[in-house]
């Protein structure tokens, strides 16, 4: 049986006051951790051994880096959302550019199987190098989140017609037949996601940022059995377009 796969988005469902609550709630979430681990430190500071304070300040961290992606995508969903998202075109290596999103990412999950298999890309693309680091970020962050960290995830690029094609796998629990044609829909979570921390605002995000370049974004899953996301990237971008999710 093969994945089930999509490519856009579709009707928005979700009510403002749910997106307040949602966005609320999974604001509060690393928050809570953070409050609560400092108060543990400060009330037993004095009988903590090192590694007491060092496995406590790594969680911290994380819970601090989770905090940090989630404002970075609201603020980025928004401006978007708004018409606010303009490109700024510039040339960069896109093999530069995908390593290091995946080394950034790896390094939030350094004992996972990770693979990196890039081919022959060209040397030099134009597009928003910013903006596109961004939208892979959230694929490989969304790879991660959605698999046990026991489980490989690949990155393959390669050349193609169209300029740049990256495919990131992961074998996690993947998406439902029912729910894979609304995975674009801003704000949207997946039956098998309800418990794992997230706005549902990521790949509505990464859609918009290919689409600006004028690229595609096609996922194919098969709940159980992981996650296909491929993006595709144009060697040349310079229009500066902008656009409303």
């Amino acid at each position: 049986m093969h994945p089930t796969s999509v490519r856009t988005g579709a009707k928005k469902t979700a009510q403002p006051l749910d997106r307040i609550a949602l966005l609320a709630h999974q604001l509060r979430t690393p928050l809570s951790a953070i409050n609560a681990l400092a108060q543990g430190m400060m009330r037993r500071a004095e009988r903590m051994s090192s590694e007491d304070v060092r496995t406590r300040a790594e969680k911290i961290w994380r819970a601090s880096l989770r905090l940090d992606e989630l404002i970075e995508t609201i603020m980025s969903y928004t401006r978007a959302s708004a018409g606010g998202m303009l490109l700024n075109p510039t040339e960069f290596n896109p093999e530069s550019l995908i390593r290091r999103a995946c080394k950034e990412q790896s390094n939030h999950d350094p004992e996972r199987p990770f693979t990196i298999d890039i081919q022959k890309l060209p040397e030099i693309i134009i597009g928003d190098p910013i903006l596109l680091e961004q939208a892979l970020v959230i694929v490989l962050s969304n790879a991660i989140k959605y698999s046990d960290s026991d489980t490989p995830i690949s990155v393959r690029a390669r050349p193609s017609r169209e300029g740049v094609m990256v495919v990131v796998k992961d074998e996690g629990i993947g998406v439902s037949e029912r729910d894979l044609p609304f995975l674009m829909q801003p704000f949207f979570r997946g039956h098998n996601a309800k418990e794992i921390t997230g706005t549902g605002l990521g790949l509505s995000l990464a859609w918009h940022i290919i689409m600006l370049h004028g690229g595609s974004l096609h996922i194919a899953s098969k709940e159980g059995h992981g996650t296909t996301v491929t993006l595709t990237i144009p060697e040349k971008n310079v229009t500066g377009a902008s656009g409303v999710l």
